[in-house]
């Protein structure tokens, strides 16, 4: 039986980050549930029992939040860094605003919320910090770059972190997903200029790309967009795997969501590179 948890989440407003917190409070969880904005902060879950503002790119909103915590005399015993977005286009047209952007929500504010809580998991004797991180953190793929970086630098960050804190007594795990059927897709679309589509080098490769995902997402998909959707996962899928890692008494390192997320970094690595890359480009051939 799993001791009920004070969970600290970022990011619940829709998606992963939604269900999560949703699940969790269903499961008997105290749950923080936050989000960036006063009017984001409606879309939370009603089942959660605290609901207060928190932008990961903004110091002051955590120092606030945890000092409102600390008020509702709450001691978060588990941190699950949900808040992120993908930034989508070719390296080449992807700009150093676009790219600083992309890092300062999924690695810099991540590593920001996580510095924030970590002094509180310490004093209380122990803890848990849950990150999601991606399956595009151990393999990259066409026009996943930018994105893909910010989910290897985490990959690479909260590893250290898991050995630097293991002797306190907490306890770091990555959560990898594949292809989850959710709107973050048309988030990630929206951060691609629209420019790019009509680019003489990239626009044709690009725009197949985003029909692709666009269509992997209907309900009668064809062609490669068919596979992809077979492949795919949903939010709750994920969320269960979040909770489970939340109550597991001695949880994984690693949680791969989804079997396109266990086997393609495999398959990247034991493939010979012409090979691989033939078959991650082939579809974006004029």
């Amino acid at each position: 039986m799993f001791k009920p948890q004070v969970i600290l989440i970022t990011g619940t407003s829709s998606g992963i980050g939604y269900q999560t917190a949703k699940l969790a409070a269903e499961r008997g969880h105290i749950v923080i549930a936050t989000a960036p904005t006063e009017t984001l902060l409606k879309e939370v879950p009603e089942n959660c029992q605290h609901k207060l503002v928190i932008d990961i790119c903004d110091p002051k909103t955590i120092t606030a939040a945890l000092a409102e915590i600390r008020s509702r005399c709450l001691v978060i015993t588990r941190l699950v860094n949900n808040a992120g977005y993908a930034q989508p286009g070719p390296m080449e047209l992807v700009d150093d605003a676009r790219l600083r952007r992309q890092f300062d929500v999924n690695f810099f504010g991540t590593l920001a919320m996580t510095r924030a809580v970590l002094p509180l998991l310490r004093e209380q004797g122990g803890g848990r910090i849950i990150t999601l991180s991606s399956m595009l953190g151990l393999v990259s793929l066409p026009y996943q770059g930018a994105y893909a970086a910010s989910k290897f630098a985490i990959e690479a960050a909260f590893e250290a972190l898991r050995m630097e804190v293991r002797n306190f007594n907490i306890g770091v795990v990555l959560i990898e997903p594949g292809w989850i059927n959710t709107h973050f897709l048309k988030t990630a679309m929206a951060q691609a200029a629209q420019q790019w589509l009509s680019d003489p080098v990239y626009g044709k490769a690009l725009s197949t790309y985003f029909s692709i995902s666009k269509e992997a997402e209907t309900d009668k998909p064809t062609g490669t967009a068919k596979i992809a959707a077979a492949m795919a996962g949903s939010p709750e899928q994920v969320a269960a795997t979040v909770v489970r890692a939340i109550e597991a008494e001695n949880p994984k390192a690693r949680y791969p969501v989804t079997a396109m997320a266990a086997w393609m970094p495999r398959l990247a690595r034991i493939l010979p590179t012409a090979i691989w890359d033939k078959m991650q480009t082939g579809q974006f051939k004029s």
